[in-house]
């Protein structure tokens, strides 16, 4: 999102560089790396390294990274094509559509026809030449647009039906042999935002895009959602700029940091324009994060206040109940009420927790005292956030 389809492998390395300063562990290369896609209008569907862009293809971009210390990662859509471009001159047919209609673009692109066997050879072709070639950690996979015209006009008229079956299971498939094949690879599932989330493909994906909507008041809704079904960990949230692209409201750092460590925190901002502040703020929180991830990702979760009440506060605590962490959002203050008091969840009552709040003074307080009686907390002002560390003693 930095760089929209401008990037080049100078301005990626000037970014990674700021992501490795902050602590960044996997760095991710989004649209635009491929084919002549200068915009959202072509060269989708031809999947080789712009040359323009990338004069040493990656191996330099990836060298660059693995040197600062993280891994690469890197976008992809390979179920969509542009009718400009060599994929589509070529092979015209291999689209969905009818012949009785006029198909329909959606994000200037049309849907590949995966139930066609040479289309999924194709897409696998591609894909393992891709991570054969590269050190290549990270795969987000995605799909910008719906499926508006299912037709597979060159199958026995008995089987046209079966198309949506038979392009779901050939995608299946060629995520099963990429899993297989490169086992040290990541798969991200990414729809539009959160289209394509589901047990099925869940099987293999590791992760997955919630929605392109990364306001963190606005994921706090959706990521409660979320996480009732699904773990936290598979839960991609999102640090951006300040205003939000989406509906332009102004969060702070801290309010958008902890938002998004309530899953499995990635940074997607500009931070080629981030202050030095923001920038040691935001090492500062993903330093933090590492030390809670495995709670987060792995730990019991209890949702102790949803984020329709205007207090948001979720709690994680590590399986064998020794420690425990808890995020507070507030929305508005409404006539003068500044406090919230919540009551905790699974901890051992009996056992003497030191308790943290933000960067306050520690105090210890039991298990029991934690659960039944309970913080009072105290907000700032509107759109306040707190981290609440406890550790047993």
């Amino acid at each position: 999102e930095a760089t929209g389809f401008s990037v080049n492998a100078e301005n990626q390395i000037s970014l990674a560089q700021k992501a490795a300063q902050i602590g960044v562990e996997l760095f991710v290369i989004d649209d635009g790396w491929f084919g002549k896609r200068n915009n959202d209008k072509a060269g989708l569907g031809d999947w080789q390294i712009n040359k323009e862009k990338f004069p040493e293809g990656l191996t330099h971009l990836i060298k660059s990274v693995r040197d600062m210390g993280m891994e690469f990662g890197i976008w992809v859509e390979p179920e969509m094509v542009n009718p400009d471009s060599d994929l589509y001159r070529t092979h015209p047919d291999w689209v969905l559509g009818f012949s009785t209609r006029k198909g329909s673009l959606g994000r200037n692109q049309l849907v590949l026809n995966l139930a066609k066997d040479e289309v999924k050879t194709f897409i696998l072709s591609f894909m393992t030449e891709l991570l054969s070639e590269y050190d290549i950690k990270f795969i987000k996979w995605d799909m910008n647009r719906a499926v508006s015209e299912p037709g597979w006009n060159e199958a026995p008229l008995k089987r046209q039906k079966e198309v949506l079956v038979k392009y779901t299971k050939n995608l299946y498939e060629i995520w099963r042999t990429l899993k297989e094949k490169f086992p040290d690879v990541m798969f991200e599932s990414c729809s539009g935002g959160g289209g394509r989330i589901d047990l099925g493909i869940m099987e293999y994906a590791d992760q997955f895009w919630v929605s392109d909507n990364t306001d963190a008041l606005d994921r706090l809704y959706m990521q409660e959602g979320f996480s009732t079904m699904y773990n936290p960990k598979t839960m991609v949230c999102w640090v951006t700029d300040s205003p939000n692209g989406f509906n332009k409201r102004n969060l702070s750092l801290k309010y958008r940091f902890l938002s998004s460590m309530t899953g499995a925190l990635g940074v997607g901002g500009n931070l080629r324009k981030w202050s030095d502040e923001s920038l040691e703020d935001a090492s500062r929180y993903i330093a933090v994060y590492k030390q809670i991830r495995d709670m987060v990702q792995n730990g019991s979760l209890y949702r102790l206040s949803p984020p329709s009440t205007g207090n948001t506060v979720v709690q994680y605590v590590e399986d064998k109940g020794r420690g425990s962490v808890v995020f507070m959002f507030n929305q508005s203050l409404n006539f003068g009420m500044n406090k919230f008091h919540v009551r905790l969840k699974g901890l051992f009552p009996d056992v003497s927790y030191k308790v943290t709040i933000d960067e306050e003074e520690p105090f210890t307080m039991s298990g029991s005292g934690l659960m039944n009686v309970g913080l009072t907390i105290k907000y700032k002002g509107e759109y306040d956030c707190k981290l609440i560390r406890i550790v047993a003693e």
